[in-house]
């Protein structure tokens, strides 16, 4: 439930960027975003979704270490 509607929210906030000239939701895209790629990697039936997301818009993986 929750991936279809971070899927959703992300389609309304293009819709309202490119249709209404509101650039201001551009900016809550990368967050939203997040969320649908923890969503998804909660399941492994949703890791082709993840693929996809990756060729749309690619994210940089960071190695970090924690002492």
């Amino acid at each position: 439930m929750g991936v279809q509607r971070h899927l959703k929210v992300l389609g309304i906030f293009a819709r309202l960027c490119h249709r209404d000239g509101k650039a201001g939701y551009v900016d809550d895209m990368p967050r939203v975003s997040s969320y649908l790629r923890k969503t998804c990697q909660r399941y492994s039936e949703l890791r082709p979704l993840i693929r996809i997301l990756n060729r749309c818009d690619p994210v940089d993986e960071t190695v970090g270490y924690t002492f």
